[in-house]
């Protein structure tokens, strides 16, 4: 039987319906006409205006997650009103004949816990798939017109010289929009960018801040967008780090590059592009100024000083400001939150600047350039009492103990 919870999944519908409405930035989800499979609808209800549409998405037919099978393609929520007071279910009994002779089919009706047909359509080379059933005298439909994905998204792999990216405007060179977008704004965003690396169940600071571009496609689903930009990204070259909640965050580390980019829906018919080009940043200026940087993406695994593969693009810069200057000797500090005690801070602290060291020797750097210095939890640079303080704290940097900071 079809239970309640189950019925209840497509009760959101109801809910999307009045909230859309309810707001400006609808109108950039909506057409005013439900899909031509269901054309004669309005000679038997009074369909509802501003239909909720999705240019490509998925739903489930039943929408219990744990019974129907997913079908994609163009996605409406169609609402349409019977007759004030009218038994709904009588109605159903009334309309569904005429929807047998347009080409539907009834797979599969549930009375138990709700009244919902699940319909399918196959007509002139036209699939369709609705879930349908009532709030008082509203009947709803969550329409799936099978279609493959709208476009194909091709990104141009990141050059070995970074490239000039003004801060504000212009599309990213390597992370451009979907087809059809239209740009919105741009600009830098602060918040520092931070992933979870696998094995981890903490997200670790990777970048310092992004530059960001806001997209108006009207239509699109958080499905397609991820789908998208997931399936665009691995044939480019980048890595997928994490993806779920409908956000991709994925890194690119080769040619010597260090990118971290992050694609998120940011509101009706809106997407977020982030992108973080820490290898652009001049790391031998920024030390002979501070005398000290921090490595951003030098990551571990979890609880152990293990580097993880993507490291690698977050420690080349380092050996090339050391094979670029021969005098330069250098202190690899370790540095730790505060979750956990002393000793263990401590010993973990020592053992990941050990880790760094090990590497740079490996890569053409001499050990006596070199020093390994643990410094667990007595250095923070941010508030230990938020997760991104802690993240912040939880950093390898590399310093030149001869050296005197320098003003701005």
């Amino acid at each position: 039987m079809f239970s309640n919870d189950s019925v209840g999944k497509i009760a959101s519908v109801a809910v999307l319906l009045a909230v859309l409405a309810a707001t400006p930035a609808a109108a950039q989800l909506v057409v005013q006409d439900p899909p031509p499979e269901l054309s004669f609808l309005s000679t038997l209800l009074k369909v509802r205006k501003n239909i909720p549409y999705e240019i490509w998405g998925e739903a489930k037919f039943p929408p219990n997650r744990d019974v129907g099978p997913a079908r994609q393609g163009k996605h409406w929520y169609v609402g349409a009103d019977a007759a004030s007071g009218a038994d709904m279910l009588a109605e159903w009994n009334r309309i569904r004949p005429v929807f047998l002779q347009n080409g539907w089919t009834v797979v599969k009706e549930y009375r138990a816990g709700g009244f919902l047909e699940v319909l399918h359509y196959t007509k002139d080379g036209v699939e369709a798939w609705a879930n349908m059933d009532n709030d008082f005298n509203v009947f709803r439909l969550d329409v799936i017109e099978v279609a493959p994905l709208p476009f194909t998204l091709t990104l141009t792999p990141p050059a070995a010289t970074p490239e000039k990216i003004a801060a504000d405007k212009g599309d990213f060179p390597y992370l451009a929009p979907l087809p059809g977008s239209k740009f919105h704004r741009g600009g830098a965003d602060t918040t520092p960018f931070r992933v979870t690396p696998a094995g981890a169940d903490q997200a670790e600071v990777v970048a310092s801040g992004t530059l960001v571009r806001t997209y108006d496609l009207p239509g699109i689903s958080n499905l397609l967008l991820t789908t998208e930009y997931r399936d665009a990204l691995t044939k480019g070259g980048w890595t997928i780090v994490q993806e779920g909640n409908s956000v991709v965050r994925a890194h690119y580390g080769q040619s010597g590059r260090n990118i971290w980019a992050m694609v998120s829906p940011n509101g009706p018919g809106m997407y977020d592009l982030n992108v973080a080009d820490v290898g652009a940043v001049d790391l031998g200026a920024n030390l002979a100024k501070a005398c000290h940087v921090v490595l951003y993406g030098v990551l571990f695994d979890f609880n152990k000083s293990t580097l993880q593969p993507s490291s690698d693009a977050a420690l080349q810069p380092a050996a090339n400001v050391m094979a670029a200057n021969k005098a330069l000797k250098l202190e690899v500090q370790g540095h730790t939150d505060n979750v956990g005690n002393d000793a263990y801070n401590q010993t973990l602290s020592e053992a990941r600047s050990k880790a760094v060291v090990a590497w740079l020797t490996g890569h053409g750097v001499a050990a006596e350039r070199l020093t390994a210095k643990g410094y667990g939890k007595t250095r923070p640079i941010a508030d230990n009492g938020s997760d991104e303080g802690r993240a912040r704290n939880r950093r390898v940097e590399i310093a030149d103990p001869g050296c005197s900071p320098k003003g701005n």
